[in-house]
């Protein structure tokens, strides 16, 4: 699942290149609406401050219409922007396709905080992506309706929902995943179609239940404030923003824990800044960079908490210790078209 509400702009000279001869400034894309201006007010200006480079921020579509205008972009040897924000697949299928520059690891000289595993090396030990961020999606529920937290994800199938929950529409959102992990022991049922079609059938089961099946974000968070909507799967850093504006919403970590994805920088490999997008990323993966995205934008940062100054309550309210619900990517990468169909053929049933 990806964040269609956060990608409401276009970057307008999508084919302008955005190097420029005065290497002292970048051009950043990201997520639109909320998230990037917030970026661009809170976090960019702590980077120029530090290192004299300035950042020109834009806003980039929905991942699948931003991987088919990368591609494009790369055709016509022209960079989009010098920085790109991806999730996990178009990381994946971009990195495949050849499309992202390669950073030298030794001057990436604070991506030395990161968690293992946010620096992605190809074999010649170069960096192709670094870590950006990571954000939950949880089971949200209306307080109006219940003021009890749901304890696991299996409530989900629990007949107590009045027929109002909201469910994504597509394969990825992660409820394949924390419903294989929560009814058959793990991901390992997801490795062949036969196993897939069991977790499918299982999904099924809540359809009694199911009164929004919704792409649209926006959609399911207006359906739960207004009380149209009991419960569902929902971004946990939106939700909070829900939450801190008063409304009746509880975002919850289930004891299987939430579902956990990535961000990643990557550098469109026609960029002519390499050496001011690696102080960039340097500059991103400090611990008090992500401390303060996490304060923010409710991200959840991708460095050791000890490392940061966050307070136990600031923690919570973007994240949880309890062992994540990891999205397998490579799996829907490969079953793609197939998964899609039968996905999709369940819904319509």
């Amino acid at each position: 699942m990806y964040k269609t509400t956060k990608a409401i702009g276009f970057a307008t000279a999508l084919f302008a290149s955005a190097a420029t001869a005065n290497a002292e400034s970048i051009t950043v894309s990201v997520w639109g609406g909320f998230f990037e201006e917030t970026l661009a007010a809170e976090v960019y200006p702590g980077f120029t401050e530090k290192t004299g480079i300035e950042v020109k921020s834009i806003a980039q579509p929905e991942d699948s219409t931003w991987m088919t205008q990368l591609m494009a972009a790369a055709r016509a040897k022209k960079a989009p922007a010098d920085l790109s924000l991806v999730a996990d697949e178009v990381l994946i299928r971009g990195n495949n396709a050849g499309l992202w520059a390669k950073l030298d690891p030794n001057n990436l000289t604070d991506t030395k905080d990161l968690k293992e595993g946010y620096v992605k090396l190809d074999d010649s030990n170069k960096a192709y992506a670094v870590g950006a961020l990571a954000f939950y999606t949880t089971l949200v529920t209306n307080t109006d309706y219940t003021k009890d937290a749901p304890a696991s994800w299996a409530d989900l199938w629990e007949d107590k929902w009045d027929s109002k929950l909201g469910i994504v529409t597509t394969p990825n959102s992660g409820l394949l995943e924390a419903t294989a992990k929560t009814f058959f022991g793990g991901y390992e049922i997801m490795q062949t179609r036969e196993g897939l079609e069991k977790v499918i059938a299982k999904i099924a089961e809540l359809k009694p239940q199911v009164s929004l099946w919704y792409r649209d974000e926006g959609q399911f968070q207006q359906g739960l404030e207004a009380g149209e909507l009991n419960a569902g799967l929902y971004y946990h850093d939106v939700a909070m923003l829900s939450i801190w504006d008063g409304k009746p919403i509880a975002s919850n970590f289930p004891k299987e824990g939430g579902i956990l994805s990535n961000a990643y920088w990557v550098v469109p490999r026609d960029s002519k800044n390499i050496s001011a997008t690696e102080k960039f990323v340097s500059y991103m993966s400090l611990p008090e960079t992500q401390a303060l995205m996490a304060r923010k934008l409710g991200i959840f940062p991708i460095v050791p908490r000890d490392s940061m100054d966050l307070t136990d309550e600031e923690f919570s309210a973007v994240g949880s210790e309890i062992e994540a619900v990891k999205v397998q990517t490579e799996i829907h990468l490969r079953e793609g078209d197939w998964l899609e169909s039968k996905y999709q053929e369940m819904i319509a049933q």
